[in-house]
């Protein structure tokens, strides 16, 4: 066998190698209680929130999960394959007194260095008013997620993308409203109270917590992103 062919059939191995290392990486908690999810050796809890998600007064749960090994991953299209620790964001939902995994997403939920300036970020979750909140910090920005609960799923009913650039001054604020399918947009600068606002009609359909891919990779209205 040649050098080039021996090249090519180490390329072949890794490449397959990786990809079933990243389709087993992901258990399926769906079902699952907040015992065995505690008991799994494998993932750890890194963010926790408890709170009624349903309005039937008992107490339900919402996880992201971070896996205690690193993989090389490829988020996007244009992203470098890099090493980091991949995360998921479960609900659980109480019935019958035992909370179970309703809802599981693999993509949605920021890895620790995809921050941009930032060098580690994690998510703040929030269960209020029967409604989850995703939250984001970076370092000159900040994005939120509102999801409702619809049918054994959760559906976006609202979401905030706020951001200052640094050299300027100027801010933008987006915020959208999936029941009045309107995103309000101002913009101005952190000097003065003059401010610019714009509507924009949103015609997609709100997506549920299980259809979100990486974070903005949804194109909601042409140039705004979740």
């Amino acid at each position: 066998m040649n050098k080039i062919n021996l090249i090519l059939l180490f390329a072949f191995i890794f490449s397959k190698g990786l990809s079933q290392n990243n389709g087993l990486i992901y258990p399926d908690f769906i079902g699952e209680t907040l015992e065995s999810i505690h008991n799994n050796l494998q993932w750890k809890v890194l963010v926790k929130a408890t709170g009624d998600l349903n309005d039937d007064h008992l107490i339900d749960y919402a996880l992201v999960l971070e896996s205690k090994d690193s993989i090389l991953e490829k988020r996007c299209p244009s992203c470098k394959l890099s090493k980091q620790k991949p995360r998921i964001i479960l609900v659980l939902i109480n019935e019958n007194n035992t909370a179970k995994v309703m809802v599981q997403n693999n993509k949605f939920i920021a890895r620790g260095d995809e921050g941009g300036m930032s060098p580690y970020i994690e998510p703040e979750l929030l269960i209020e008013n029967n409604l989850l909140t995703i939250f984001y910090q970076f370092t000159r920005s900040n994005q939120s997620y509102v999801f409702e609960f619809n049918k054994s799923d959760f559906i976006i009913k609202s979401a905030k993308s706020v951001g200052v650039h640094a050299a300027s001054g100027n801010f933008s604020c987006d915020l959208y409203d999936f029941k009045a399918n309107i995103i309000t947009c101002t913009t101005g600068h952190i000097s003065n109270d003059m401010e610019n606002t714009k509507l924009i009609e949103i015609k997609t359909k709100p997506k549920k917590l299980s259809e979100f891919g990486e974070m903005y990779e949804w194109e909601v209205v042409e140039n705004k992103y979740l």
